[in-house]
């Protein structure tokens, strides 16, 4: 495990050194998918931040989570990947059996909305149907709320989904995977 990782480390390291303007756009490999370099930054911090308060934990250190703006681009890359998460179990069979309303790409499908406590809030409206619909107030069918780190803890699968949420309402089937969907997205 350790040497994809630093292999993929160099390369980023690399490919920010050698480049020039527009550098967080470039493609970077995660084997199966891609994310923009800007995201893979992001998608490093945050796994920094998760190793480090495990190490913290461990020998009984006080060690606080990132600043509420850093939290916020951490929650909202992993806003931004649910919906690629969802299809991908959806198609593994992973994914409750919902009825699902196939709508053009960039057109408002239904919606969950993500509310973010606390440090590094906001409030997100993840598409359900397709990772290309458009998140819709106006098609939202239920609605969680939770903390900034708590949310991140559930990504890195540090917490279980069905402990995950502070409040929760509407389509059961539309919350849990969600929430499932969140907690896989450690195992990507």
């Amino acid at each position: 495990m350790r040497a994809p990782w630093r292999e993929q480390s160099h390369a980023l390291v690399r490919t920010v050194s050698f480049t020039g303007s527009g550098t967080g756009r470039l493609p970077v490999s995660y084997g199966d998918y891609e994310l923009p370099l800007r995201d893979a930054m992001l998608d490093r911090a945050f796994e920094c931040w998760v190793h480090a308060e495990d190490i913290a934990e461990a020998v009984d250190y006080p060690y606080e989570p990132p600043s509420g703006r850093h939290l916020h681009r951490m929650v909202d890359l992993a806003a931004r990947m649910l919906p690629a998460v969802l299809e991908h179990r959806r198609l593994h069979g992973l994914s409750s059996r919902v009825e699902r309303r196939l709508v053009a790409a960039g057109e408002p499908g239904r919606s969950l909305r993500l509310e973010i406590e606390g440090s590094g809030g906001g409030e997100w409206l993840i598409p359900l149907d397709s990772p290309a619909a458009k998140g819709s107030a106006e098609h939202e069918v239920a609605h969680v709320a939770l903390d900034g780190a708590e949310f991140c803890r559930l990504a890195a699968g540090h917490v279980p989904p069905r402990e995950a949420a502070a409040g929760q309402v509407g389509d059961r089937d539309a919350i849990r995977d969600v929430l499932f969907a969140a907690a896989s997205m450690s195992r990507m």
